[in-house]
């Protein structure tokens, strides 16, 4: 088994504390109270996980954490006190060792792994929690900085890593937990707010001892425009993958707000002055990302402003229709992110059309427990709960179709066709092919759509792939080839995929 986070992974990202634990409460109005979510509770349930079919499960942080700060509890673990150690919190010991050595979140891994599942754990070297300045040395920390690296963040103790004694540190506490956590897949926190040294020797000593770690890092630029800063990361800073933050904008923007598909996603190529989409900035030939089929991509998150079907929601209220519209939209949404390029990351109750939002600075609400009583035996929402049967349904559906068409891992992303409703795509790989059509209208398509298929740009073995091979993935209908063009006539807020393998 691959350890290392790859193209073929679908990655669950769980915040710990509101998952699952033996011991857990469910409170009835979301709170930053502390509930009892467990690392034991993850492997009690990764019968849910696998069933769902992602592979990879994305952990938040696992340090000693402070014990309170003001009126909320460090539920989400981002205020270390220690890091040479795991938070007791965490562990109830019922899968899991009780005790807070690093070997035992390595425990959590071989568990993980003997069932097929990697481990992506959530690391902090930007700053401290709330009043544990005084575990550290003084002279460790930025006082009094402004801007992103040197500033402090929300008030947190802000480490200074451009003193050796502070890097260093840090880089002999990561060995650690890759050597006794067994940490194979990282994801680094507040990134951008790290000063550039660090990443320095990270790749050099890090990278250079152990070239099997995944880091992937969070930079929080969401902006179209940003992505000229954003790609740094990973051309330079050689991160093997960074949050695809624009993508994610670009997605919720069009699919679920109505912008244009073009501004958005990709340019349709009729000129050179037209707006770059997000998509137009994969190519490292102009200055785009090394890599874009592997950044990860993602719809909603612990950090960001609302849920995906929270956003749904806002635009589509009320229930009846609203309620339809907004689970429409959403598989819309999930139907782009599993079928485009990158590396889809599922925000953990996103398959069963989970809400939140922020209030404010207030987060608590993003990060609803799970409702475990809407899952059944068989490991699926109960028929009562109709919005979060249809929605996993169609998320499991999609990620076993990801699993079966290399061409959706790992081929390569062609535009057909771009304008303000309508994008359709191929993604091309070595002996697979797929189609995808995006209709963005509230209305069917009135008549087919010609995608053209040209020769200049295309092989001709694609060609005689699309035009005799490729079905309708859930219905299994053939396409509609005449003169080097494929007709589609798409639904209203839907999207249509035609490969090889049905459901």
């Amino acid at each position: 088994m691959d350890k290392k986070i790859t193209q073929d992974d679908i990655i669950y990202f769980v915040v710990t504390d509101r998952f699952f634990g033996v011991h857990k409460r469910m409170a009835e109005i979301s709170d930053s109270s502390i509930h009892g979510g467990t690392l034991d509770g993850i492997i009690e349930k990764l019968d849910y996980l696998q069933e769902l079919g992602v592979t990879a499960i994305w952990v938040t942080p696992v340090y000693e954490n402070i014990d309170r700060a003001g009126t909320s509890e460090p539920y989400h673990y981002y205020w270390p006190r220690n890091f040479d150690r795991m938070d007791r919190r965490l562990l109830d010991g019922t899968r899991l060792p009780d005790a807070v050595a690093m070997e035992t979140f390595g425990r959590l891994v071989d568990l993980c792994e003997e069932r097929r599942m990697k481990v992506v754990l959530d690391m902090v070297v930007n700053h401290a929690g709330y009043g544990a300045r005084d575990q550290f040395e003084p002279t460790w920390f930025n006082v009094g900085g402004t801007g992103d690296v040197k500033g402090e963040l929300a008030g947190l103790p802000d480490f200074n890593h451009d003193n050796p004694q502070v890097f260093d540190y840090f880089l002999n506490n990561i060995e650690e937990w890759l050597t006794r956590g067994k940490v194979t897949n990282i994801r680094m926190d507040t990134v951008k707010h790290v000063e550039p040294k660090f990443w320095h020797y990270f790749k050099s000593q890090i990278r250079g001892e152990y070239p099997h770690i995944c880091l992937i890092g969070e930079v929080l630029f969401e902006g179209k425009e940003d992505i000229g800063k954003l790609l740094e990361y990973q051309n330079y800073h050689d991160f093997d993958s960074i949050f695809d933050f624009p993508f994610c904008t670009a997605l919720r923007s069009t699919l679920i707000y109505d912008a244009s598909m073009s501004y958005w996603l990709a340019r349709p190529r009729l000129n050179d002055a037209e707006p770059r989409g997000v998509l137009d900035e994969d190519n490292p030939v102009k200055r785009g990302y090394r890599n874009a089929d592997r950044l990860v991509t993602l719809l909603d998150n612990h950090d960001l402003e609302k849920r995906i079907m929270s956003h749904a929601r806002t635009k589509h209220t009320g229930d009846g229709a609203g309620l339809d519209w907004a689970i429409r939209v959403t598989k819309l949404c999930l139907g782009a992110l599993f079928t485009m390029r990158g590396i889809p990351q599922l925000y953990y109750g996103t398959e069963i059309g989970l809400e939140g939002w922020k209030s404010g600075h207030d987060d608590s609400d993003l990060r609803r427990d799970f409702p475990w009583d809407v899952i059944g035996p068989d490991q699926q929402p109960r028929a009562a709960y109709r919005t979060a049967r249809d929605m996993y349904a169609w998320t499991r559906d999609l990620i076993r179709l990801r699993k079966q068409t290399p061409a959706l891992r790992h081929g390569t992303t062609i535009t057909l066709w771009s304008d303000d409703l309508v994008y359709a795509f191929l993604r091309i790989a070595t002996d697979d092919v797929a189609l995808v059509i995006l209709n963005n209208g509230y209305t069917p398509m009135p008549y087919p759509i010609g995608l053209p298929l040209n020769r200049s740009i295309l092989p001709q073995r694609v060609i005689d792939m699309i035009a005799t091979e490729l079905k309708h993935w859930k219905t299994g209908d053939p396409l509609t080839v005449r003169n080097d063009h494929v007709y589609v006539s798409v639904g209203a807020k839907t999207i249509d995929i035609f490969c090889h393998h049905q459901h």
